[in-house]
């Protein structure tokens, strides 16, 4: 009745728990040893449970490269979506690059009355030797 209800009787219980570390001498005796790639990352992989020190400094370098990820993303949207300061500088620029140019206008309508006022005094006699005829390059 034992054994209709999964219970073995003790003879046969020993006999199996003796077959099966036969099996289990067998099994060993043929296994190949792992490789040192496999031996090294279960050793790094027992490692990084959870509560290791390499674990929460794993855990906390991605964290802190997702959330630098999310502040890129922000400023950058912040830039193309919100930020009108590029305006305002291409506006001021223009301003300038308008007054600069109606200085510089100024500064020639200045030079050229300064010429027209020195040619209005200009006086080729004064320039000739004494008792001695005005050469031709002073000669308007």
């Amino acid at each position: 009745q034992g054994h209709l209800l999964g219970k073995e009787p003790l003879a046969s219980a020993s006999a199996s728990a003796f077959a099966k570390q036969a099996m289990a001498k067998q099994i060993e005796g043929n296994a190949v040893k792992p490789s040192m790639v496999s031996r090294i990352s279960t050793g790094v992989i027992s490692k990084l449970k959870v509560g290791t020190p390499l674990f929460s400094l794993g855990y906390g370098i991605g964290a802190g490269i997702l959330v630098s990820g999310f502040v890129y993303a922000g400023r950058s949207l912040h830039v193309f979506l919100f930020d009108h300061d590029y305006y305002k500088l291409q506006s001021r620029m223009r301003y300038y690059e308008k007054q600069l140019l109606f200085t510089r206008e100024q500064d020639e309508t200045a030079s050229a009355h300064f010429l027209a006022a020195m040619a209005s005094e200009y006086d080729p006699v004064a320039i000739r030797m004494p008792f001695k005829p005005l050469e031709a390059k002073y000669r308007f």
